[in-house]
């Protein structure tokens, strides 16, 4: 699997695991974000690769920051 797929998949699965702590469905986030719900399917399932732009408007609708999307890796420089 390329890297890029690894990244989306994680990606995608900390966002389902956001939205389901947040007790949301995907209709809910769509009503709430904007982001339609087949995007939303897709973003999490690591199919799609989303812009920064729907990335903002899902962390806002689940009133979390954008980097808990993503692990940050520290360099030991």
């Amino acid at each position: 699997m390329s890297e890029l797929k690894v990244i989306l998949k994680e990606l995608g699965g900390k966002i389902k695991a956001i939205r389901k702590q947040k007790r949301m469905t995907q209709l809910d986030l769509e009503v709430s974000s904007g982001v339609h719900a087949g995007d939303i399917s897709k973003i999490e399932n690591g199919v799609k690769n989303p812009a920064a732009t729907t990335l903002i408007k899902l962390a806002s609708a689940l009133e979390v920051e954008l980097n808990e999307f993503y692990p940050i890796k520290r360099s030991e420089n």
